[in-house]
């Protein structure tokens, strides 16, 4: 797909149930804004500097309204923020993140979204793909980067990286497969700096509301 969003909830989305995988304390929501970090950086729009600083490069059209709206607020802000801070300032904004992004994928015609009724009162929605090679290609296309190396560029490098953070590698590999794929998902997010900087600022969050969660109990 054109943007990382949408790579990391198709590989989030059950293909039967026609909703998205568990995610741990949110986990998908911040793979999900950090996925906007990641994009900017990619498109030279931003950079993150050694103190995981979100840095304007470049202003100017992304080609997408919604990142066009947050690269502005990037650039207007009184001074740099670190990537933690963007992470959960949108974290907190974007509560339907998943939603907005699902609903793109329903304009693009890429998935079809059906009303329904549990227990026949209370409505949910439910997105299933028009076409399921999409999502097998995207999969095979993570398993070849972290199994051969094949295709690891840039970009492939931050979307494992997100999957990471989004506890989504089950969603491409098997049970026998996991311990050695691990290892080699934490070498390539060593490797890609960016993407080190915005999973590391998904972790801390993560780890907080976690924290913040059991005090709470």
């Amino acid at each position: 797909m054109q943007y990382l969003s949408q790579d990391l909830i198709l590989l989030a989305l059950n293909p039967e149930t026609g909703k998205t995988r568990f995610s741990f304390y949110s986990a998908l929501d911040y793979g999900l804004v950090g996925s906007l970090l990641l994009e900017l950086v990619l498109q030279g729009k931003l950079e993150i500097d050694n103190d995981n600083r979100a840095i304007g490069a470049i202003a100017g059209s992304t080609g997408d309204e919604f990142l066009d709206q947050r690269l502005n607020e990037v650039l207007a802000s009184s001074r740099p923020r670190t990537a933690r801070f963007w992470v959960t300032h949108w974290r907190r904004r974007y509560r339907r993140f998943q939603t907005i992004v699902l609903q793109n994928l329903v304009d693009l015609s890429v998935l079809e979204r059906q009303e329904q009724r549990i227990l026949g009162l209370f409505p949910t929605q439910r997105y299933f793909l028009r076409d399921e090679s999409i999502q097998r290609e995207i999969v095979q296309q993570v398993r070849a980067a972290v199994l051969e190396g094949i295709g690891l560029d840039s970009r492939m490098a931050a979307l494992i990286s997100l999957m990471q953070a989004s506890h989504l590698i089950d969603a491409a590999f098997g049970p026998e497969e996991r311990p050695e794929v691990r290892s080699r998902i934490k070498a390539i997010a060593r490797e890609e700096l960016v993407g080190k900087a915005v999973s590391k600022a998904i972790f801390t969050v993560q780890a907080a509301t976690t924290l913040g969660a059991i005090n709470g109990g």
